[in-house]
């Protein structure tokens, strides 16, 4: 692998069998039956897999986790959930950092790399 000096994710998620279980639009399709197989289990017949909650376990350098209260594509608990696995793998507990930024920005899932204040916070 490439060495790199640190990762920061945005709106990010576990994996894509995850993500695409809980985005919105796919909750309307959960009450049909074959949901699973046609939806989720074809993503991994597709090889679309996408495990950064496997690749932050292999992860050394810093990692910095950003994610909006207001994300209306990947939901907050996801990012938590990523950070709390890439936590528990780190013998640098303080290598791992997740913030949220408040609804009340407006940020949603695509406007975090807008906040003035960010330049500040990936420092």
């Amino acid at each position: 692998g490439v060495q790199v000096d640190a990762v920061v994710l945005e709106s990010s998620y576990t994996n894509v069998r995850e993500a695409a279980a809980h985005i919105p639009i796919s909750k309307i399709y959960h009450q049909f039956p074959g949901f699973e197989y046609l939806v989720l289990d074809s993503l991994a017949l597709g090889n679309m897999f996408f495990h950064s909650d496997e690749n932050v376990k292999v992860l050394a350098c810093p990692l910095l986790i950003l994610h909006a209260e207001d994300d209306a594509v990947l939901p907050l608990h996801l990012g938590r959930k990523l950070f709390e696995t890439a936590r528990s793998a780190y013998k640098d507990k303080t290598k791992v950092k997740f913030i949220t930024f408040p609804e009340k920005l407006g940020l949603g899932h695509d406007y975090i790399s807008f906040n003035p204040e960010l330049p500040a916070l990936v420092k």
